[in-house]
């Protein structure tokens, strides 16, 4: 019996789910379609019904398996002063030195953005857009949709944001590069205290 579209579309969100974890831990270059397969309980023979190859199932992670969005588009508060508090709480947990293998093991971001950058054009135009909703997730007040958000925002206000989200990832790929140690809190510390200064500036 052929498959049904709905389970054909849940194995395919699991090979995915299945990637993002194994890309995070080992690469791309190293990590394995067997390991990827194997993640979601699958084996290889399947895995060309869902991708054409190893580097689609990359592009596809890269634009969609980011740890910060789907913090970020979780936010929930009843005022603008709450949704402040949210997102400042949420972006100093996102850059606590103890919280980088987590944020690691979690965020393409974090985890795949020199893997990215050595990409194919396609890998590349998916960062792109997984970075340009990571830009319209910050710049969404209390009660706004992104799409709005970067509808409304000035380019004053997107820059501040563009900011906020190079600071944040770039000071963790430092990080996780340096390892654990003053250094690499140093780093941390330092782009928390510009992204604070960044979100506190007036609209």
């Amino acid at each position: 019996m052929p498959l049904s579209k709905a389970h054909k579309a849940r194995t395919r969100d699991d090979i995915v789910r299945s990637a993002g974890r194994e890309f995070r831990r080992a690469g791309f270059e190293a990590a394995s379609v067997d390991a990827l397969m194997a993640g979601a309980g699958l084996t290889r023979g399947g895995f060309y019904a869902h991708f054409e190859s190893k580097e689609e199932l990359f592009a596809t992670v890269v634009a969609t398996d980011h740890g910060l969005i789907r913090m970020l588009a979780a936010r929930r508060a009843a005022t603008a002063a709450a949704w402040r508090r949210v997102t400042l709480k949420l972006l100093r947990d996102y850059l606590a030195a103890d919280h980088l293998g987590e944020v690691s093991a979690n965020c393409s971001f974090a985890a795949l953005t020199a893997d990215a950058s050595r990409g194919s054009a396609s890998v590349r135009a998916a960062y792109a857009r997984a970075f340009d909703q990571l830009v319209s997730e910050l710049l969404r007040r209390c009660g706004e949709s992104a799409a709005a958000a970067a509808a409304r925002a000035t380019s004053g206000q997107r820059a501040a944001a563009s900011q906020v989200a190079v600071l944040a990832i770039g000071s963790l790929v430092i990080a996780a590069a340096l390892g654990p140690g003053p250094a690499a809190r140093a780093s941390l510390e330092g782009a928390w205290t510009v992204v604070q200064r960044l979100l506190s500036a007036p609209a």
